[in-house]
């Protein structure tokens, strides 16, 4: 008995988590944020400095959220992260840093100084303290970066800047820039293949043509008005745009000829209550052959349309018309509008005559308002089911909330 006892206390004291190959470890640690990583050192004595070497380190907001009480919390989250990088002894290939606080910009410069000199390749910054917001210039000696955030900066591009030769990945939010910093800083990388921007304030137009690699572009636009937004792009092959409160119409701000190479394209806020709106989509179907996806959002009705029965659409434009099958690539279509739903029946009404390897196309009305009457419901599904089908095989979804 007394064996069996000192047997399983034995069994009790062995430190299996420490005999965990290196890669599982690396893979728990990945998922801690700062303060749970360094407290892994009461572990064992195995896991006293395992933190140390630790590739990936992320400040989060909920870091500091126990400084909030101070009257200048700035100096003591610096303290912090300096001794945090200063002790680290391996690469570090990855860091983020969400700034709640205001923090000097000469420590921001250090840190990101030392991070380029650790083999950084995935950077992200951001900033919403927005008093200090002057970009690091010691970002620029990162030159081994593929992924790059910067949020709530003002961006400006040194004359003797060469770019960044290995960034594949660029994403830029609620920034402010130069006078042409931003087609300077994006032209400058080579290789960018993906590229995500929230544009607000009096941004004017931007030109994408020096990026010969760009293929997907997201962006979120919060601009009174946008047109001419994109003047030239490359021939990119996913497309996402969201403008909630933009008066400019889609149509103005990139014109269906640069869209020809698009496998993918995604349009949150467009108003379907235009009838050019609507006119504009299909241009942009009729001029991309190759597209795969398309998911439309239209967010705001201007107007009531609590007397719609339902059966009648707008007059049908020669526009909406094609001789033949001019989206042979298309397989799957969303379409989401409030309560206002007759252009984008004409909308549905063009895709399913025109896609012959269409797979499933879902209409939602109603996704954030209220519900319309049970007859304009019935009305619709009627309608949906007598449109004609290019694709024997395409399933028509309806839902409503």
């Amino acid at each position: 008995m007394a064996q069996s006892i000192k047997k399983a206390n034995h069994v009790d004291h062995i430190d299996r988590i420490s005999d965990l190959p290196g890669n599982v470890i690396d893979g728990i640690l990945k998922h801690l944020n700062i303060p749970d990583i360094v407290s892994t050192s009461i572990l064992s004595r195995k896991w006293r400095y395992m933190w140390m070497s630790v590739p990936e380190l992320e400040f989060c907001y909920e870091c500091f959220s126990r400084f909030e009480d101070l009257d200048d919390p700035g100096p003591e989250i610096s303290r912090i992260i300096t001794e945090v990088l200063f002790l680290h002894n391996g690469l570090i290939y990855k860091f983020t840093l969400d700034i709640p606080f205001t923090i000097k910009t000469e420590y921001l410069n250090k840190w990101i100084l030392f991070l380029s000199r650790k083999g950084i390749k995935d950077l992200e910054l951001r900033n919403y303290a927005r008093i200090d917001n002057k970009m690091p210039s010691h970002i620029f000696s990162c030159q081994e970066l593929t992924h790059f955030r910067l949020s709530g900066f003002k961006l400006s591009v040194p004359p003797n800047f060469c770019g960044f030769k290995q960034l594949l990945d660029l994403c830029l939010d609620l920034n402010t820039y130069e006078f042409g910093a931003l087609e300077n800083f994006i032209s400058c990388c080579p290789l960018l293949e993906k590229l995500s921007m929230i544009l607000f304030g009096d941004m004017k137009s931007v030109c994408l043509k020096n990026a010969k690699n760009l293929i997907d572009l997201r962006l979120m636009v919060e601009l009174k008005r946008a047109s001419g937004l994109i003047k030239s792009l490359p021939k990119i092959h996913r497309l996402a745009i969201d403008s909630p409160f933009c008066n400019t119409l889609y149509a103005d701000m990139i014109p269906p000829t640069q869209l020809i190479s698009l496998k993918y394209l995604k349009l949150s806020g467009v108003n379907l209550d235009e009838k050019i709106e609507v006119l504009y989509i299909v241009s942009v179907l009729k001029s991309a052959s190759d597209l795969v996806e398309l998911d439309i959002k239209n967010y705001d009705d201007d107007h009531d349309d609590d007397d719609d029965d339902g059966e009648q659409e707008p007059d049908q434009p020669e526009q909406l018309e094609c001789n033949s099958c001019c989206l042979s690539q298309l397989q799957t279509v969303n379409i989401s509008v409030g309560t206002s739903f007759k252009h984008a029946m004409s909308l549905i009404r063009f895709v399913l005559a025109n896609s012959s390897s269409l797979k499933t196309l879902t209409f939602k009305v109603g996704f954030c308002y209220e519900k319309l009457d049970a007859a304009v419901l019935l009305s619709i599904s009627r309608n949906l089911l007598r449109m004609e089908r290019a694709s024997q095989r395409a399933r028509v979804e309806f839902l409503q909330p």
